[in-house]
């Protein structure tokens, strides 16, 4: 089953009531799963999830990004990251309890390249989650070198890891390649990031994801997420530089004749 999501809440004006700024509640209306990237940044509190539920139908799930502290972008000797474990834990208590979370993202940085440090690392991640589910994304290209990508994915298949693939443009540096390979019987996860050479190569922001998919590359994009061997498979768009990614989604679902149930109502108008 191909669910069908996006990334940054407030950046899809063309789905906002207001015409500018996207809501969670705005997004319910279209979409069953959502990943909310806050938590890199800050991870959120409890009462924050549980005010995205209140937004929501009972049955949307969520994708939860893990904070820059836990995923090795940043260290500073002030920030106790075990103690970040825990609140995160914390704070997705409540999806846990209503079975709404789909993963704990672990966007890993470019620099995190293939090593026994780095691979203890992840072992440590499972201690600290034994029962939590965890997805990861690669941003070095090291972990999918023919010599170790077969290690790689046994690595993320005995953590019992949801593989993040990703379609990017391959630039000479800072890219990897699209590897559709399931690690999970339950979910993988397919994130979309636009084809953007200059935009990727220059790793800047929004050029970076600034791109819309033309309706071929979706289709192509569809073959691709069906070769996961998981029960469901997370198609994720991150290609909002501009605010295509709200757009390209809902093409992909109308191409792939995707039907929904549970969706929140969509606001009608009189006008």
């Amino acid at each position: 089953m191909l669910e069908v999501g996006l990334t940054a809440v407030a950046d899809h004006p063309t789905l906002a009531a207001n015409g500018k700024t996207s809501s969670l509640k705005d997004l319910a209306q279209y979409f069953p799963i959502m990943e909310m990237d806050t938590g890199f940044y800050r991870i959120p509190s409890r009462q924050t999830v549980l005010n995205w539920q209140a937004q929501v139908p009972s049955g949307m799930r969520f994708i939860i990004k893990a904070s820059q502290w836990m995923t090795l972008h940043k260290e500073d000797p002030e920030i106790d990251v075990a103690a970040q474990f825990n609140q995160l834990r914390e704070a997705v208590s409540p999806l846990i309890q209503s079975q709404q979370l789909v993963a704990l993202m672990f966007q890993m940085p470019p620099w995190f390249a293939v090593t026994a440090t780095n691979v203890r690392y992840f072992q440590r991640v499972r201690r600290l989650y034994p029962d939590l589910p965890v997805a990861v994304e690669f941003r070095h290209d090291s972990w999918y070198l023919p010599e170790y990508r077969q290690s790689t994915l046994s690595l993320l298949k005995q953590l019992h890891f949801i593989h993040i693939a990703v379609d990017e443009p391959q630039t000479p540096a800072g890219s990897v390649p699209l590897v559709p390979v399931a690690t999970n019987p339950d979910w993988s996860i397919l994130r979309l990031h636009g084809r953007n050479y200059a935009g990727w190569q220059a790793n800047q922001m929004p050029g970076r994801t600034s791109y819309r998919y033309l309706d071929s590359e979706l289709l192509e994009l569809a073959d691709v997420a069906k070769q996961f061997q998981s029960q469901h498979t997370a198609v994720i768009f991150n290609n909002n530089g501009q605010g295509d990614a709200a757009d390209n989604a809902l093409r992909f679902i109308a191409q792939q004749h995707l039907d929904y149930r549970g969706l929140a109502p969509q606001q009608t108008t009189l006008f």
